[in-house]
């Protein structure tokens, strides 16, 4: 089961942040789902947001178009686009949607009144970091469309290849790390052969002959002449033995009179891996709870067949689910002192997607 505020959480910028500040940022996500072949971001648009994929499977893709390379498939739990909130640049990756794909998106805006609420988040090193990365990849973008001598996209579905006459070595590490590169880089020179080994952009060994790594490293790093090939494994989303873990399935049930909201609010926990049951009224609902036991019962606090106080007093009679009612400020006051003298209820501030499932991890996945 996918814990938002555990994503998160694996994101470099937000590794320093606490569990408030962590659900300060899940308020401030927005659903939003996109179509299978449809672009979610392509190279050289506005950077101005991060995505976490609910559900679905997306490319990273790089390279012109009509010949792009796939570097990374990124899945359910995956995460894109968070170095865009350091530099907003344009992007430097088209993300396409495989399939039917759903994520949660935090916006720039949003993440600088995260920065203004947490100054404890340091954006100086980030910032320099990043701002070598996208120089890197103008490096390669220009040796691509400039030199294709030197630096083309092979045919057989592999990265680039080039001379290192065009692009030294520290940016070519640089680029694989940007592109969240699954695969290897091989270095020729003479008669003598390196090989980087990356795992989504991370550098996981080197190896030179008999050396390795450091060793290795440090003489391939003097090398002015030579040829370089990425051959790229498209990236799966792999679990740690931590999260290899099978969580409980839980059970939500949703109550609402709009059949929309209803299949808003289902269709973000199912991609979370919840059971979800929807109802339309109090009766229905009553139903629906005799047969499968929801472990959290989320409703409006108006129903077609009576109010949420009923609604709550009426299964409490027999079961003691826990209740999340969606409001909003306007009337949050108000629903507030009737529901004083009970317990296990908590109240939405906004009917926001993010913040419903910020509630119901807190209830029950802490």
């Amino acid at each position: 089961m996918i814990q938002i505020g555990k994503i998160l959480k694996k994101v470099p910028i937000f590794k320093m942040l606490g569990k408030e500040s962590i659900d300060f940022i899940v308020e401030r996500l927005k659903f939003k789902t996109f179509q299978k072949g449809e672009n979610i971001c392509e190279i050289g648009d506005p950077g101005e947001e991060m995505f976490i994929i609910i559900s679905g499977e997306t490319d990273i893709c790089i390279g012109e178009k009509g010949n792009q390379q796939v570097v990374a498939t990124l899945k359910s739990g995956d995460y894109f686009g968070e170095m865009a909130l350091l530099t907003g640049e344009p992007r430097s990756a088209t993300v396409k949607a495989n399939e039917v794909t759903e994520t949660f998106v935090l916006y720039k805006n949003d993440f600088d009144v995260i920065l203004e609420k947490y100054p404890s988040i340091s954006l100086s090193m980030g910032k320099i970091v990043s701002q070598r990365l996208r120089d890197t990849l103008k490096k390669a973008a220009s040796a691509s469309g400039e030199k294709k001598d030197n630096f083309e996209a092979r045919g057989d579905g592999s990265g680039p290849s080039g001379s290192l006459k065009d692009m030294a070595l520290v940016d070519l590490i640089s680029f694989c790390e940007a592109n969240s590169l699954t695969g290897d880089m091989k270095i020729s020179h003479g008669d003598e052969l390196g090989v980087f080994e990356f795992e989504r952009g991370e550098l996981l060994n080197i190896k030179l002959g008999d050396l390795a790594d450091d060793a290795a490293l440090d003489k391939m790093i003097n090398w002015q002449d030579g040829r370089f090939e990425i051959n790229v494994r498209p990236l799966t989303l792999k679990t740690t033995p931590e999260e290899e873990t099978v969580d409980e399935v839980k059970k939500v049930l949703i109550v609402n009179n709009s059949k929309v909201v209803r299949r808003v609010i289902e269709r973000a926990f199912t991609g979370l891996g919840y059971e979800v049951s929807t109802a339309s009224n109090i009766a229905t609902s009553l139903d629906v709870i005799n047969t499968v036991v929801p472990d959290i019962i989320i409703t409006d606090i108006k129903l077609a067949d009576g109010s949420g106080i009923e609604f709550i007093r009426q299964v409490r009679d027999t079961q003691n689910v826990p209740f999340i009612f969606i409001t909003d400020d306007a009337v949050k006051a108000n629903f507030e002192q009737e529901l004083q003298d009970v317990d296990d209820v908590d109240i939405t501030k906004t009917h926001e997607v993010s913040e419903i499932v910020k509630l119901v991890e807190n209830k029950l996945l802490q």
